[in-house]
């Protein structure tokens, strides 16, 4: 069935889907399910707009280089990577400065910045930093600096830094339609507000920060994410072209889940691991040969990566059994020497997925500790580190992820106050994890119409999730069998209609549950694949009720 049909007619089971998401409005409907670049908002109606871009033809005329101030994690990469080729176009020169975790710190570096002045550049434009960085916007300003900043991080309670122009469309006085766009899709609106059209070249970039800075992936950024895949799957760069061969993403149909698993940790393991800049010359070079070799550091610095993940995930599964009260606590705080500051955020979301509770890690060295949090649906991180900010000294961040710099004595005051506020403030049922179910359906309503028609919600990520079915009263046929270390493959029946399912798991025994005969319910996601030019569909099981 053709989209233009589709978008007319639909199946009774993906309706009451569409419904249940809000999107019971035909034209609502055709705005989600046919994303289109006409419907990217007008940049000039985001607060700051008009005078960046007003200061940066200055710039231009005046001659005067810019000096971009990144971050070390992909939307500061990609973000300082976008602004590099659109100030390139534009006419301007730019120096771009990417701090380093274990040299610079947390957010804008004060001495990066005036040592920027000292060599006479007059105007500093940050990326996805800049909102909380208060002192360092007067050091620049006192060294005659003036300042651009592109953040998305939450405003903090003392107000906005001195800067000529601020994007953010957190601002209170800020009229954008959207309030979710990553660092990334900051540095794009500017782009569009520059270039035009030309910008849309850019749409690849913008994709890969958006899934992997876990933006929601409704409204613009559904726009922006859709055509990005779709970019990176006909006319990418040479770098994310051999930044894709090494991942062995063997495909042009790309997928959020390339993006988050695949290309975002290789650009994220350079600086976790060493130096952000490695991404940064991956993501602006024009030499194929050149590409090669730095995607292949880059996946190299993630092999390096992933092995002291496995170790240090261990180690916090301890420190959290020793110091965690599962029936008194509700945010996980761990903290130990000898662990790398880089990898606590991956470490962080580990923690969640295991206990379904907030967790903080924190790297601790010479007394002091760099930390990196996660969060679960309900609980404002940034928030709750705002009610234990005397124990902090700086953090930053927003409802599901933050960073911090602490004293290691004062590691145990903040855990205590992290709890304090979750008890206080959040339900308790908040943290217990429930398998949610969007629609009840039988096997059989899964036709080749609704797989389709499932197929027109992508891209899923945050803010747009697989939908999660149930089905009753189904059957296991046959005998489980392990697929990969971390999968088991099984059969479901309901009688008339069989499909394959999986289970993750770590585990060398099938449960109970799995058992030839068993009855149950199950909840599930569904995934599609071709198969001898046939679509098929297996469906991921997330919770099994055994009858």
């Amino acid at each position: 069935m053709s989209l233009p049909e589709l978008l007319e007619s639909y199946s009774p089971s993906f309706l009451a889907l569409l419904e249940k998401r809000g999107l019971a409005e035909p034209a609502a409907r055709r705005r989600f399910l046919a994303p289109d670049l006409n419907n990217l908002y007008d940049p000039f109606l985001m607060a700051g707009m008009e005078s960046a871009c007003l200061r940066l033809k200055q710039a231009k005329e005046r001659g005067e280089s810019v000096f971009v101030h990144g971050d070390y994690d992909v939307d500061g990469i990609t973000g300082a990577a976008i602004l590099a080729r659109t100030f390139e176009l534009f006419g301007l020169k730019a120096k771009i400065f990417l701090p380093e975790r274990g040299r610079d710190g947390y957010g804008v570096s004060e001495e990066a910045v005036v040592e920027a002045a000292q060599n006479g550049f007059k105007l500093l434009v940050t990326v996805d930093c800049g909102v909380t960085a208060r002192r360092q916007i007067e050091a620049a300003a006192v060294h005659g600096m003036q300042t651009i900043i592109l953040d998305h991080h939450r405003i903090p309670a003392d107000g906005l830094p001195p800067a000529c122009a601020i994007l953010n469309p957190q601002r209170e006085d800020c009229q954008y339609p959207f309030k979710e766009l990553s660092a990334g899709g900051l540095a794009f609106k500017l782009a569009q507000a520059l270039l035009g059209e030309e910008a849309l070249k850019f749409l690849d970039l913008t994709a890969i920060s958006t899934v992997c800075d876990v933006a929601p992936l409704t409204d613009e950024n559904r726009i922006l994410v859709r055509h990005g895949l779709l970019k990176l799957g006909a006319d990418s760069s040479c770098g994310l072209k051999a930044l894709s061969r090494v991942s062995g993403i063997r495909t042009r149909s790309f997928n959020t889940g390339h993006l988050g698993f695949m290309i975002g940790p290789r650009i994220n393991a350079a600086g976790r691991m060493s130096s952000p800049d490695t991404a940064l010359r991956l993501l602006l070079t024009e030499n194929e040969r050149e590409a090669e070799s730095l995607a292949r550091a880059l996946d190299e610095e993630n092999k390096s990566r992933q092995q002291e993940e496995r170790v240090m995930v261990q180690e916090a599964l301890s420190e959290a059994e020793r110091t965690f009260h599962f029936n008194r606590d509700r945010v996980v705080v761990v903290a130990r020497r000898g662990w790398h500051p880089g990898i606590v955020g991956i470490v962080a979301a580990r923690l969640v997925d295991k206990y379904h509770r907030p967790a903080v890690v924190i790297a601790l060295k010479d007394g002091v500790g760099k930390g990196s949090g996660r969060s679960i649906k309900g609980f404002h991180l940034f928030n709750a580190m705002g009610a234990a900010k005397e124990h902090l000294s700086e953090f930053g961040g927003h409802e599901l992820a933050a960073g911090l710099s602490i004293q290691e004595e004062k590691v145990a005051d903040f855990r205590q106050a992290m709890n304090d506020f979750a008890r206080e403030n959040v339900a308790a049922d908040i943290f217990v994890k429930k398998t949610k179910h969007e629609l009840e359906i039988s096997l059989g309503a899964l036709t080749e119409v609704f797989l389709a028609e499932l197929a027109l919600l992508e891209p899923y990520g945050a803010g747009n999730p697989r939908p999660v079915f149930k089905s009753t009263g189904l059957q296991v046929r046959g005998a489980a069998r392990k697929k990969t270390p971390r999968a088991f493959q099984f059969l479901v029946t309901d009688g008339r209609v069989t499909y394959e399912a999986s289970w993750n798991s770590d585990n060398t025994r099938a449960p109970e549950w799995m058992a030839d005969r068993q009855k149950l319910d199950l909840f599930y996601t569904v995934k599609t694949f071709s198969l001898s030019g046939m679509e098929m569909a297996t469906l991921e099981v997330k919770e099994a009720l055994p009858l």
